[in-house]
């Protein structure tokens, strides 16, 4: 989901209600890296959002991505997602949403499905565990590499 510049700025102004509101401080850094996630459709790591921002403020450090992106998680504003169990990923689309995820690039994209959302599964499965949220990740490959697969 592409955000314009004018959702990004409103996510922006609310990172720093939540901020003030957590006794957080907002800091320059805090701000460029949602910002940059907001901007970014493609789930980066913490070291492809240290390259995006390290442009803007060139001494940050990837510690302090890490750090920033451990207090955004904390804050519920974006959400973890490790697919493949690889390298950690991370999303500022906090609407509920599943992902398509290429097992040759790695590339993870956003879908919306209906269907999937309103998935139930049976109790007698659950095992008496209680269901909170079901996020499907599809695997396969994206047109990209199915195309180069194929030639």
């Amino acid at each position: 989901m592409r955000m314009n510049e004018t959702e990004v700025a409103t996510r922006l102004e609310r990172l720093a209600e939540r901020c003030r509101d957590a006794g957080l401080a907002v800091t320059p850094q805090r701000l460029a890296i949602y910002r940059a996630l907001l901007r970014s459709e493609s789930h980066p790591d913490a070291e492809a959002l240290y390259e995006a921002v390290r442009t803007e403020i060139p001494n940050l450090s990837l510690a302090t991505v890490y750090k920033n992106l451990e207090a955004l998680q904390q804050l519920g504003i974006i959400r973890e997602l490790t697919p493949l169990h690889e390298t950690a990923r991370f999303d500022a689309n906090l609407d509920h949403h599943h992902h398509l995820v290429c097992t040759a690039c790695k590339a993870v994209l956003d879908l919306y499905d209906a269907d999937l959302d309103g998935l139930q599964l049976p109790p007698t499965r659950l095992k008496g565990f209680k269901v909170s949220n079901i996020r499907v990740q599809v695997e396969g490959l994206c047109p990209e590499c199915a195309r180069k697969q194929r030639a």
